[in-house]
């Protein structure tokens, strides 16, 4: 694969020393790990090469191979999460995480002034934190494969829609593709909250995707009918649906009366026919 190419790739990662396998795109793979989470998406990650979509170990692994070729791939700290760095490690006042209310233990994942890191200990009125990746200083084995490259211009388009603007339910999201045009429209709740995304994924699609060279978003106001409404408004339809069918039946009744009364007349005089006269049911005297 070159710079630029769109593909979609399954992986599975694990850490040599220990063998455990900490993440997977493969649902298989992931429950046969301990690893399965309902929260994560099994499938396919689609990539754009040379993006730092991936560790710098697989990216240069992914411009050797082809599609539909699997390998293994050893990755080096430095091509991976880095080395451990001491300086990553702090030690904070077990005092800060009173003002806060919390209460510090061994394992606990914190974030502090914007970093994410993992208390290691919890001694004589100090908190350590260690502010490196879990992964950090660690040998990996990943097993890699390209499942197919993206080729055609508006399902490049939509395969970037989906893989920055997941998130948002579909009822908040909408992607319109035009002539060398794209518009995305976003309910007003998300819109605010991802401009980083927004601007990747038109910085991607005006970049490598071929006859696009402007992306537009929108906020759309979604109008939310009340629960209570709805169901009143079903009751409704369901009571008038009823009523109607009623009034058809008895209109039916009613035309069928006299059709059923001249079968009856006919009846009576076919059961003199014998006679050939027609007689006239008279009550007996007294």
């Amino acid at each position: 694969m070159k710079d630029g190419s769109i593909i979609e790739i399954d992986y599975t990662g694990k850490a040599i020393l220990t063998g455990n396998v900490f993440e997977s795109t493969i649902e298989k793979k992931a429950i046969a790990a301990g690893i399965f989470s309902e929260k994560n998406q099994y499938k396919p990650m689609v990539v754009v090469v040379g993006e730092g979509h991936v560790l710098p170990g697989l990216e240069k692994t992914l411009k050797e191979i082809k599609q539909g070729e699997e390998r293994k791939v050893l990755v080096k700290p430095e091509e991976g999460w880095g080395e451990r760095k001491p300086g990553n490690i702090v030690v904070v006042p077990l005092q800060q995480f009173k003002k806060e209310k919390m209460q510090p233990f061994p394992g606990l994942v914190v974030e502090v002034n914007g970093r994410q890191g993992k208390i290691q200990s919890v001694n004589g009125g100090r908190v350590r934190i260690d502010f490196n990746h879990p992964l950090a200083g660690k040998e990996l084995e990943y097993e890699l494969k390209i499942v197919r490259e993206i080729t055609a211009p508006k399902e490049q388009v939509e395969a970037l829609y989906k893989k920055y603007f997941y998130m948002v339910p579909d009822a908040e999201r909408k992607l319109k593709i035009g002539q060398g045009e794209i518009e995305v429209s976003l309910s007003p709740r998300w819109s605010a909250n991802l401009a980083p995304l927004k601007k990747a994924f038109s910085d991607l699609v005006t970049k490598h995707v071929k006859g696009f060279s402007k992306v537009k978003f929108v906020e759309e106001f979604v109008e939310k009918k009340d629960a209570g409404k709805k169901q009143r408004e079903e009751k409704t339809e369901k009571k008038e649906e009823s009523e109607k069918k009623e009034t058809i039946e008895e209109k039916e009744t009613v035309k069928r009366k006299p059709e059923e009364k001249d079968k009856k007349e006919k009846g009576e005089k076919k059961a003199d026919s014998k006679t050939g006269k027609e007689q006239t049911l008279k009550k007996p005297q007294k």
